[in-house]
């Protein structure tokens, strides 16, 4: 049988044994010499050590926690954040598209055709409100235009130019069409050029006499221009737009027949614009409708 080695000295008879006792005095077997028990001191000095070790695992097994913690509260307030300024860029796209920047500015006037049966030309006045600016081009506007039971899915023709006769056509120039100070006859016969003034073709409208263009046909659809423009294709706030309504022979408009324009600007929601054509109208003239 093995022995322990002894681990306790008797300071009376010098005697040497182990013991596992952890109380605070143990009997000497020899001698019977009550002594204190160092082994006890020993044993509570390791336990201590092994308490002071576990408490650092303890507080490394926190830290780790608090760090983690820390880690998830940032991913939820930038989650969160990140909820919020996207619900407001919905929401603003939302109120943008719910709404339109144009109104109608004014009376609306139809033009009548030589012998008074009929209308051949509209003018539509607009502005823009609750904006600084609206992109008139031709890539951002449609204008579904109706007449009577007839309808043209986007008629839209763009910005007004300034043209020149050529014999063959028209030049277009880079300029938008001002009509301030014009009468409606001046500009509202546009028709289309087949060159630029550099020779290259184009496809813009230009301004053409109420006259000229009803003796070369109108061209039924939708141009735009600005008075007192700054020279751009936009509507800025201040300045007064005109929809300049042209309808062909197979588009004239008779007595008491409706007009209907559905206006769509990029990402805004749709204006309607609808008059109806007076029953009794003086013939070649201009009649306010609206």
């Amino acid at each position: 049988m093995n022995r322990e080695k002894p681990n306790i000295k008797c300071p009376k008879c010098d005697y040497e044994w182990h013991t596992r006792s952890v109380l605070h005095m143990v009997s000497c077997p020899s001698c019977n010499q009550k002594i204190r028990n160092s082994v006890r001191a020993q044993l509570m000095k390791i336990v201590q050590q092994k308490r002071a070790i576990v408490g650092l695992e303890t507080a490394i097994i926190l830290i780790a926690f608090v760090i983690i913690a820390a880690a998830f509260s940032f991913m939820v307030v930038n989650q969160g954040l990140f909820a919020t300024d996207r619900g407001k860029t919905v929401i603003s796209q939302g109120l943008q598209q719910a709404g339109t920047p144009l109104i109608v500015d004014g009376t609306i006037f139809v033009r009548t055709t030589p012998d008074g049966t009929a209308v051949n030309y509209a003018v539509v006045p607009i502005k823009a409100f609750g904006t600084n600016y609206v992109n008139m081009g031709k890539n951002q506007t449609s204008v579904i235009l109706r007449v009577g039971d007839k309808a043209w899915a986007n008629a839209y023709l763009g910005v007004l130019h300034v043209g020149y006769s050529n014999g063959a056509g028209y030049n277009a120039s880079s300029t938008v069409y001002d009509p301030t100070g014009k009468q409606f006859d001046d500009f509202v016969g546009f028709q289309m050029a087949n060159q630029t003034v550099t020779g290259e073709p184009s496809s813009l409208y230009v301004n053409e006499t109420y006259s000229a263009g009803y003796a070369k046909g109108l061209t039924t659809g939708v141009v735009f221009t600005v008075s007192n423009s700054n020279g751009d294709e936009a509507l800025n706030s201040g300045e007064e737009g005109y929809l300049l309504v042209a309808l062909g022979t197979d588009a004239q408009a008779l007595a008491r027949q409706q007009v209907s324009l559905e206006l769509r600007i990029e990402n805004s929601a749709t204006i309607s614009i609808v008059f109806q054509v007076p029953a009794s109208m003086p013939a070649n003239s201009y009649v306010a409708v609206y």
